[in-house]
């Protein structure tokens, strides 16, 4: 069984168009969401600052291209987990919105962070406290929409013990995990050896960019520290459903001065590599 690919279509350019072109060039069909513009004089705004109106002309966009909103991965809790609560539920109502109206299969949450005086020991019921609060709401407002958490050195969720701690709440399935192993290495553990055991049967989602501790230098999957071949190699193609590239590399000294497109489609390249070494079937080009 192959998995399927998306794309965190953001990097690839401001408009989107431009990034939905981008992604048809690639062959890959489902779109992470994250900012976009309508058109190039506009400044790109977060998804989650989108109207109802806007929200619908962009699944009209998407559907002319072939390429489904796949999640709508919000900056929704990557913050403290002490940040006003009328901030959290704007932007929680209007993503929940935009997975609505885009039939998106889920929604990007982070786990919040710590306080700035505290710790993850001190601040962990108020952390799940709040978690919860996410959970619940995007049950009961969202139309079938998955919460998705992504694991993230800044945050609660930042390795292996937190992260199982924060999902052993719910049954694998009701809250996903997209599993980052470049915020792992970034937060000092191995993502595969340490991390992977303690989270795996809540992983459905394989999210992709490298790292390089020493040189702290975002990479292309796979020439990093972030064990990405063995977790290819381990994941369940029962239970993982997507590979989502983000490759950040627009953002390294990797990538510096390079198109956005290209360093996409590197990293997509690297991906598909690293399926063939592997024995993992290709996702199949283009299809959602």
């Amino acid at each position: 069984m192959s998995w399927g690919m998306s794309g965190m279509c953001g990097e690839i350019a401001g408009p989107i168009d431009e990034q939905l072109a981008g992604l048809r060039s690639l062959g890959v069909a489902r779109a992470n969401l994250t900012s976009l513009s309508f058109s190039k004089e506009e400044k790109p705004r977060s998804i989650n600052a989108l109207t109802d109106d806007e929200l619908v002309e962009l699944r009209q966009r998407l559907n002319t291209n072939g390429i489904t909103g796949y999640c709508v991965t919000s900056p929704v809790a990557k913050y403290s987990v002490d940040t006003d609560p009328d901030i959290v539920a704007q932007q929680l109502d209007r993503s929940i919105q935009a997975a609505n109206i885009l039939d998106s299969r889920y929604l990007r949450i982070f786990s919040f962070a710590p306080l700035d005086n505290g710790t993850a020991e001190t601040d962990r019921d108020q952390i799940h406290h709040a978690f919860e609060a996410l959970v619940t709401t995007i049950e009961s407002q969202g139309n079938g929409v998955t919460p998705l958490l992504e694991n993230n050195y800044r945050m609660y969720a930042s390795d292996g013990p937190t992260t199982r701690d924060l999902l052993a709440d719910y049954a694998p399935g009701r809250v996903a995990l997209a599993f980052d192993a470049h915020a792992c290495v970034v937060a000092g553990v191995r993502a595969f050896d340490e991390v992977w055991p303690e989270v795996e049967p809540w992983v459905q989602v394989l999210h992709l960019k490298d790292y390089v501790a020493e040189t702290k230098t975002i990479v292309p999957v796979g020439q990093g520290d972030g064990q990405l071949t063995e977790i290819v190699s381990a994941a369940d193609s029962s239970t993982v459903e997507d590979l989502a590239l983000e490759p950040h590399l627009h953002n390294s000294k990797y990538g510096e001065g390079r198109d956005p497109l290209d360093l996409f489609r590197e990293s997509r390249d690297a991906v598909l590599n690293m399926l063939d070494a592997t024995g993992r079937p290709r996702p199949p080009v283009g299809k959602p």
